[in-house]
């Protein structure tokens, strides 16, 4: 089945990124970064993202604002979307939910203590990653129930007979997954580079075809047109370069310094050890 090579072909990726070559040439770079400030812009990113989503009943359009879709993405549908679509509507679920953010996890960890360093320094890697996909989720939520563009799947009819109107009908503009994967990708790409991980370049070609398949799948499974998961690549992937580079850039350490941070990762938080 379609679903299940491409599946297949995602897992295979995300293993490779996970697991790159070691290096003896391998240095950690420190970062800057902000215990109050990243905790405090993380978790309320996450926040405003969790809570839109669950009020989205009151948030969400109940009727289109954008109703018909341009002739580039009528096209586009035609030539993309699946007979069946459900698989690739599930299959887009695992890679942007599981295999992409498990890869860029175990990757980031293995490759800080390969680089000299502790599982700590692989947690603050995750911490400017994650911050970086909250907040571009923040503002796709801030688009989406703005636009109030309809789904493609709803304006061609192609759901079962009885199908009840849905609150997520109306929120086509921008595609969330493709920003969210495209955002994990580049920030996981942009902290490995400052890190100066040898993995680096195994880090982007992983991440950003993991993030591809996403954008594609959400298209093939009638969710969205090519113009949402378009515009969401790449605002994703702005949002997962800036971040890194503006807030967290590469901090200079001079050889005496000796000083290091640990986090730990506790129920309901992290304990963060001077």
């Amino acid at each position: 089945m379609p679903a299940a090579r491409a599946l297949s072909l995602a897992l295979a990726v995300a293993v490779g990124a996970a697991a790159p070559p070691a290096s003896a040439d391998d240095v950690l770079h420190p970062i800057q970064w902000d215990r109050q400030r990243d905790l405090w812009l993380t978790g309320v990113g996450a926040a405003v993202w969790i809570g839109t989503e669950l009020g989205k009943d009151g948030l969400a359009p109940s009727t289109c604002r954008f109703c018909d879709p341009n002739a580039f993405d009528a096209r586009a549908r035609e030539l993309l979307v699946w007979p069946q679509a459900k698989p690739a509507q599930r299959t887009s679920d695992v890679l942007a939910f599981a295999v992409l953010p498990g890869a860029i996890a175990a990757h980031q960890i293995l490759a800080a203590r390969g680089a000299g360093g502790e599982t700590s320094d692989g947690l603050v890697d995750l911490l400017v990653v994650v911050e970086a996909a909250v907040l571009a989720a923040d503002l796709n939520q801030l688009v989406k129930f703005t636009v109030g563009r309809q789904r493609p799947f709803v304006h061609y009819g192609n759901f079962e007979q009885g199908r009840a109107p849905d609150a997520d009908d109306n929120v086509s503009f921008y595609s969330g997954h493709s920003s969210l994967v495209f955002a994990l990708a580049a920030g996981a790409g942009t902290v490995s580079s400052l890190r100066g991980y040898q993995s680096t370049t195994w880090v982007w070609a992983g991440g950003m075809t993991l993030a591809a398949a996403v954008a594609y799948l959400r298209v093939a499974g009638d969710k969205h047109y090519l113009t949402d998961v378009l515009t969401g690549a790449a605002i994703g992937t702005a949002f997962g370069v800036a971040v890194p580079r503006l807030l967290h850039g590469r901090e200079e350490q001079s050889p005496q310094a000796g000083a290091r941070v640990s986090v730990i990762p506790i129920p309901l938080g992290v304990y963060v050890r001077f």
